[in-house]
């Protein structure tokens, strides 16, 4: 076991440092989850036990985010007003990103009543941006006057994309696309769920799966391309946690990985994701996954 856990280790760090970030120098690592491992992870339980046990450790803390300062009242972070574990993976077969969040809120703001998933940015929620083919650009909010209507509504998230996820809906859908093709917001290219208990505070926990792509034309879902997902690709990536303390759209905090302003609207300004496959000869039957929770024991 430690034989193999530092040989993982060192071709970790050996991948971690030849890649160029978009923001920074980190790369961060997502390791696949194994179909084999799937199985143990139910994505509708708000549960995060089960996360724990088949990738392990949190794969980002508060340590790795920084507050906007520009947004609300760039509230820095404090376990006492929100605290917050994630996990990242990703599948090569079913060709998904997956997320988990576990947060603690001491106000949790949420009076989201349904049907409209891509509003749930002005309640407590996670935003999770990703650009699958690393090509940053403007993807969101193009106000370019040369533009019509039509175009700018073409390329709204096309080569980049990004997600809204709320903790409860009550409809049971918790997971918003906020460009126009509709077709991304079900399975099998996006799904999950969520819950919370306890008031002052409460704990809150996500579980959720999307599909990104290179290339969304959102009136042609066979026209449009999604971005596949291998061992060894750098993507682009941003999760953002807004906290609310007083009212829906009244930020008290809003923290990023990058740091940057407007990752909404710009895919250079995410950060980098490098995806570490399997590599059953190295490590005979274990999955990357579990490796990466043996380096804690």
């Amino acid at each position: 076991m430690r034989l193999i856990s530092t040989f993982c280790l060192m071709l970790a760090l050996m991948l971690a440092g030849t890649a160029h970030a978009h923001i920074g120098e980190k790369v961060y690592l997502i390791f696949e989850i194994p179909d084999v491992d799937l199985g143990d992870i139910d994505l509708f339980d708000a549960d995060i036990s089960d996360w724990e046990d088949v990738v392990g450790d949190a794969s980002l803390t508060p340590a790795d985010f920084f507050a906007d300062p520009t947004v609300g009242d760039g509230a820095q972070y404090n376990p006492a007003d929100m605290e917050y574990r994630l996990w990242l993976g990703w599948n090569e077969t079913n060709n998904r990103l997956y997320l988990a969040a576990e947060r603690i809120d001491d106000v949790y703001i949420n009076e989201y009543s349904g049907g409209a998933p891509a509003s749930v940015w002005q309640y407590d929620s996670v935003e999770f941006m990703v650009d699958g083919d690393h090509s940053g650009g403007q993807y969101n909010y193009n106000n370019d006057e040369t533009m019509t209507d039509e175009e700018k509504a073409l390329n709204q998230n096309r080569q980049a994309q990004k997600w809204n996820a709320i903790f409860d809906a009550p409809d049971g859908r918790i997971l918003g696309y906020p460009g126009r093709a509709s077709w991304l917001n079900s399975t099998p290219l996006s799904d999950g769920g969520g819950g919370s208990v306890g008031g002052g505070p409460t704990t809150s926990i996500l579980e959720i799966y999307v599909t990104p792509y290179d290339d969304i034309v959102f009136s042609d879902q066979e026209a449009s391309v999604a971005t596949d997902l291998e061992a060894g690709n750098i993507i682009g990536f941003q999760i953002a946690m807004p906290d609310f303390d007083t009212a829906p759209r009244e930020y008290r905090g809003y923290h990023t990985l990058s740091g940057q302003a407007a990752t909404f609207r710009y895919a250079e300004r995410f950060v980098d994701g490098r995806l570490v496959g399997t590599d059953a000869t190295a490590v005979e039957d274990m999955s990357w996954a579990r490796i990466k929770a043996s380096f804690s024991e």
